[in-house]
């Protein structure tokens, strides 16, 4: 089925990939309008055209895009882009909403592609209640990650700013964080999961296997590497070769072309 699509989102590489995407997995599907700004998405909510699903990042240059939603009846789904946690965006969760967060991962837009087009083939408006995008507003705030870790080396406690990091990595149960330049090595209390999941930067942090994270700011070079791998280079030394496990390569491209 052909829907018309309006794109809110305010980073080239984002539009690029969502573009390609739709390309790719919904090719009767149209793009029929792309803004960048909140009061770019002003002007289209007050026009005329009509529009299936709207794909709209909630942090724009300009501020948030739900200021534009705000005293108008929105009938249609709405999937929100957002680079931060989403705890905000399932604290309202409606029929007619879905999220996907950054780095973009196709199946996961697919998946919000595949809701929007159940609420649509129920042909029924479910406009979204009054006091929706007020709420949203109210509550939503971008997740304050760690700027700072207090880190064990020898008998001392050391303090390591985040900027800092190259990479963290696990070895036998033990987290470590290992500086920029330097490369001196620090155990730090947390997992690699913990530190994944809660305390990092999604957008300067990824984790490239299961063993270390790294610190995009700290990459200096990519290469190809055995069985489809990447190996990298990193400002900063390391006994073993920094690999990117072979399922997690297209993902991590996508990553540095956010």
């Amino acid at each position: 089925m052909t829907k018309k699509i309006l794109l809110v989102e305010d980073e080239p590489l984002a539009q690029a990939r969502i573009a390609s995407i739709i390309q790719k997995e919904r090719p009767d599907w149209t793009i029929q309008e792309a803004v960048q700004s909140v009061s770019e998405l002003k002007q289209v909510l007050a026009g005329l055209l009509q529009f299936d699903l709207i794909l709209c990042d909630i942090h724009l240059a300009d501020g948030l895009s739900f200021t534009a939603f705000q005293n108008r009846e929105i009938t249609v789904p709405i999937i929100f882009i957002t680079a931060y946690d989403e705890y905000a965006l399932q604290s309202f969760e409606h029929n007619c909403i879905d999220y996907v967060l950054k780095p973009i991962q196709e199946d996961r837009l697919l998946k919000a592609f595949d809701k929007a087009g159940k609420f649509v083939i129920s042909g029924e408006p479910n406009p979204f209640p009054p006091s929706f995008f007020e709420k949203f507003i109210e509550h939503y705030a971008p997740k304050a990650y760690k700027k700072r870790f207090l880190t064990k080396l020898g008998n001392k406690l050391v303090f390591v700013n985040v900027e800092e990091v190259a990479y963290f990595f696990a070895d036998g149960g033990v987290t470590f964080l290992v500086e920029t330049g330097t490369s001196q090595k620090f155990v730090v209390d947390y997992s690699l999961n913990e530190l994944e999941s809660e305390l990092l930067d999604p957008q300067k942090f990824y984790r490239i296997n299961r063993s270390m994270i790294i610190n995009l700011d700290n990459l200096l070079e990519m290469k190809p590497y055995h069985n489809g791998r990447l190996v990298l280079s990193l400002k900063a030394r390391s006994e073993d070769a920094i690999v990117v496990a072979r399922e997690r390569v297209n993902e991590f491209k996508s990553w540095i072309n956010q």
